[in-house]
């Protein structure tokens, strides 16, 4: 008796692909569908990307005009401080928390700019 029921026929047909997305070539119908879920799982909100596409309010500019020229100004007395006639060979500034090291060797200037995170130094010919 058990060898009758397991005599069966099996039948099977060939597997065939059929795309979901109908960006893919799926069923038009499927696209709300889709989007819904994707819109219900993408619950990430950059409040920070926001703040790139603000206009800057007058204040905003004004300071950052006045910061400009503050650091404008402090880099011309530097300036005038290492490349002046009777300037010492080296030395050192420093400027809210950034420091400005300068050492003559030969017929350059090496300055060092170090803010606390990251060091850049330059070389420039003595004019």
């Amino acid at each position: 008796m058990a060898a009758a029921l397991l005599a069966g026929t099996a039948a099977a047909s060939e597997l065939v692909y059929e795309p979901v997305n109908p960006s893919f070539g799926g069923d038009p119908l499927n696209s709300s569908h889709l989007f819904q879920g994707a819109e219900i799982a993408n619950t990430f909100e950059d409040s920070s990307l926001d703040s790139l596409f603000e206009e800057p309010t007058a204040a905003d500019e004004f300071a950052a005009a006045l910061q400009s020229a503050l650091i404008g100004g402090a880099a011309s007395q530097i300036t005038d401080a290492i490349f002046n006639d009777g300037a010492p060979p080296s030395g050192t500034f420093s400027l809210d928390g950034a420091t400005v090291s300068y050492n003559t060797v030969g017929g350059n200037v090496v300055i060092t700019i170090s803010d606390g995170i990251s060091t850049s130094t330059l070389t420039v010919p003595v004019p």
